[in-house]
């Protein structure tokens, strides 16, 4: 196995092989990898939109005490599902920020889910519902077996406000 830093795949987006015979929970989701290193890989699914208004989340949590926040949530993975994490365009940074491009960042702190109930975020972004995660070397061995095709950034799709028109886009 070569050395995961040198094949990171993090900035890039995944979608799972349709070559897949079996039904996975991945079938037809399209990822954004936010981190891949030595530890594994953290992504989110940009393409599975929850029955779940953001502004009703963030009136929900008593953010705010009625947001105009527009747009669904989005599961981004069947890890810890409780736990918010906002995919977004760079321009705007907290204390929780992690660059994952030199157009993208990651952020999960109580500023940055304030920021944008109150419209106030990021000029893009996407809000999740928990993320996908690999544990050391396992996406390197399911990249090896062909499970996932990988794609080049591309803020037009990852921001796309329509997720059934995200692959046509790639097409």
């Amino acid at each position: 196995m070569t050395d995961p830093s040198q094949d990171s795949v993090k900035g890039n987006l995944l979608y799972f092989s349709p070559s897949e015979q079996e039904p996975s929970y991945f079938t037809d989701s399209l990822l954004y990898i936010c981190d891949h290193g030595d530890l594994g890989a953290l992504g989110l699914i940009i393409n599975r939109p929850l029955n779940l208004k953001l502004k009703d989340l963030f009136n929900s949590m008593k953010i705010v005490k009625d947001s105009k926040a527009e747009g669904n949530v989005y599961m981004g993975g069947p890890v810890n599902p409780g736990a918010i994490f906002i995919l977004h365009s760079s321009e705007k940074k907290w204390d929780s920020t992690m660059e994952v491009s030199k157009d993208i960042s990651l952020s999960t702190s109580e500023d940055a889910i304030q920021s944008i109930a109150n419209c106030e975020g990021p000029e893009n972004y996407l809000m999740t519902l928990g993320y996908s995660g690999w544990g050391v070397n396992q996406l390197e061995t399911e990249l090896i077996e062909n499970a996932w095709v990988v794609i080049p950034e591309n803020k037009d799709v990852i921001f796309n406000p329509d997720p059934s028109k995200q692959m046509e886009e790639l097409s």
